[in-house]
């Protein structure tokens, strides 16, 4: 018989008080540890720095260069503001 409750055959009916006592210790460090690693992924800065990294992502290339894909979607947007300031300019009130 081993002295780990929780991977071995024991059942908690035949298990010792010494056997139980283990098996709890066990548990609760793995249960420890779990949480810890759920804390780390939900901190404030780790979050944070996944955002920022996937914006990154998103606007430059892996090489540091900015996507053109992005330069275009930035110039076309600005064309299309200018174009309807100047298309509101334009009409008369009345």
């Amino acid at each position: 018989m081993t002295d780990n409750v929780y991977t071995s055959d024991v059942t908690v009916d035949q298990a010792t008080t010494a056997q139980l006592a283990e098996s709890i210790r066990l548990r609760e460090e793995r249960i420890a540890d779990s949480i810890d690693e759920l804390v780390g992924r939900i901190h404030p800065k780790v979050l944070a720095t996944r955002a920022v990294n996937k914006a990154k992502s998103e606007v430059v290339e892996e090489d540091g260069s900015p996507k053109p894909e992005i330069i275009a979607l930035g110039a076309g947007a600005v064309l299309g503001i200018a174009a309807l300031i100047v298309g509101l300019s334009g009409r008369k009130r009345g």
